[in-house]
């Protein structure tokens, strides 16, 4: 009886499922050779004035297969994005009958997957872009990045996509309608998410040092802003401002 009494509270909150699953993704990154895959492909992308187009992109390639990159991407992912869809996920539940319950969850996770993977051939690119054609050195790219970030913290469309992130959508209790509204919107929440939290995770694909310390700092940042009641889409300076009103 008591073993299934805790099963019983686990199901009603999925706080503890996302928090194994996120401790998960950190343990497998730090413990293995995929943490080092996106910085280290960062950093083997030959400057412009070195070789340009994408025969230096071959070159990278060669010394660093896609298979890790994709690795690297879904374990930061999975150690990142977790505890973002606390909310999202017990609305879900919740809305769904009991015995399509998982089934919701899975499409659910399955489309926010999607929409970041999706997210993550961009970044790439920019990653790229910033380091091939431009010649920016690893430095340059995460300076770059850094004040990339801090504009688009301050924009209005910042905001817009974290106020998007609360939003709760109807979900139809059975037939195609159910696996569509529940797959539509896990790829809604993770679009609006990538708007919220992209260059976030852009800058410790940049960072050849210290990325764990950036995906650290840029998971607990997001969880902070994710917290936050909507506020109106303007443009302000995100600590200041939010530590007054």
């Amino acid at each position: 009886m008591r073993i299934g009494a805790h099963l019983q509270r686990l199901e009603r909150s999925a706080v503890p499922w996302l928090l194994l699953a996120s401790l998960c993704g950190w343990v497998w990154l730090l413990g293995s050779t995929a943490l080092l895959s996106i910085p280290a492909f960062c950093g083997s992308l030959p400057l412009a004035g070195y070789a340009l187009g994408w025969q230096g992109i071959e070159q990278a390639l060669l010394f660093n297969p896609p298979g890790p990159l994709v690795l690297a991407w879904l374990l930061m992912l999975l150690a990142m994005t977790p505890l973002l869809l606390v909310q999202p996920l017990r609305y879900v539940w919740h809305r769904s009958l009991r015995r399509k319950r998982w089934q919701a969850v899975s499409l659910f996770v399955l489309g926010f997957v999607v929409a970041w993977s999706l997210m993550g051939v961009l970044l790439l690119s920019l990653v790229v872009v910033a380091r091939l054609w431009l010649g920016l050195s690893a430095l340059q790219s995460v300076g770059a990045a850094l004040a990339l970030c801090l504009v688009w913290q301050a924009s209005p469309f910042k905001q817009h996509c974290l106020n998007q992130c609360h939003r709760q959508p109807r979900i139809a209790p059975f037939g195609w309608r159910f696996g569509r509204d529940c797959l539509g919107f896990g790829l809604v929440v993770g679009g609006w998410c990538v708007g919220a939290c992209w260059p976030l995770m852009l800058l410790p694909m940049l960072a050849q040092q210290g990325h764990v310390l950036l995906m650290l700092l840029g998971m607990l940042w997001m969880l902070y802003e994710r917290l936050l009641p909507s506020r109106p889409a303007r443009w302000y300076w995100p600590l200041a401002l939010r530590w007054r009103t």
